[in-house]
């Protein structure tokens, strides 16, 4: 196969590596549904709390989809309707952290929006590339750029397909922080842990309603967020935390 994602287990965390580093870690179609055949996997398993993705090797996190194979999409209708990587990482439905480094340009730049979480190694670079080639991306960078950073700042870097390295991207606002080559994957894997020593109803819950956020109206979010914590507090997770709480000792938590 030409490339494909790989799958990792560590504690109660997963991992996703997009393993085509000899094509700067692009994105083919079958690789788009493995993505999207481990999504449903792990939405399904109790015992991941938590998931990383990232990119084989440390020249590039991704650089989108392989434009030379976009034929095998077939149609532009076919194209529309194909089984997209983004979306795939949107419909995880537990926490996501991205560990960046090297090139996240155009689709990969939208992976990396995708997540929920993201760090960068020094050498990360970020690009809006697809006005260069005379087009315009497709799997929500524009729109989800625009909400994380605003209207003015989004639109330098969509209109210009600028690329600005790690230290840049923070202050844009777009990433959490940058960590040191040697240091960066305990440190995203240390938060992962802990992501896992939490209540993975109220994670999901959690991140359930940070996207509602991002989506409604304030006064109809804070009536949908009393909703949800109202439904937390009916699960088995909240009355293993009561009962910890008042017994003075570290919840055990099953996903109830």
């Amino acid at each position: 196969m030409d490339g494909d994602i790989r799958f990792t287990r560590k504690n109660s965390t997963c991992t996703l590596i997009i393993n085509r580093p000899q094509k700067m870690n692009s994105i083919t179609k079958a690789m788009g549904e493995q993505l999207q055949a481990y999504a449903d996997e792990i939405n399904r398993d109790k015992e991941i709390k938590a998931v990383i993705i990232t990119g084989e090797g440390d020249r590039s996190f991704s650089t989108g989809s392989d434009l030379k194979m976009f034929d095998q999409y077939g149609s532009p209708f076919e194209l529309r309707n194909r089984t997209d990587y983004c979306d795939a990482l949107r419909s995880i439905r537990k926490p996501l952290i991205s560990l960046v480094r090297g090139y996240a340009l155009g689709g990969g730049f939208e992976m990396v929006l995708a997540s929920d979480i993201r760090i960068a190694a020094p050498s990360a670079r970020f690009a809006v590339s697809e006005i260069k080639n005379g087009w315009i991306p497709g799997s929500g960078l524009i729109q989800i750029l625009s909400r994380n950073i605003g209207y003015h700042k989004a639109a330098e870097l969509i209109f210009t397909a600028r690329m600005i390295e790690a230290e840049e991207a923070l202050q844009f606002g777009f990433i959490n922080a940058v960590v040191p080559d040697e240091e960066i994957e305990d440190y995203v894997q240390e938060m992962a842990d802990r992501i896992g020593t939490f209540s993975p109803v109220a994670a999901q819950l959690a991140k359930q309603d940070l996207n509602a956020s991002m989506n409604m109206g304030l006064d109809m979010g804070l009536q949908y967020e009393k909703d949800l914590a109202v439904f937390s507090m009916t699960t088995e997770d909240s009355k293993e935390g009561m009962r910890a709480f008042s017994e003075k000792r570290e919840p055990r938590f099953t996903g109830e």
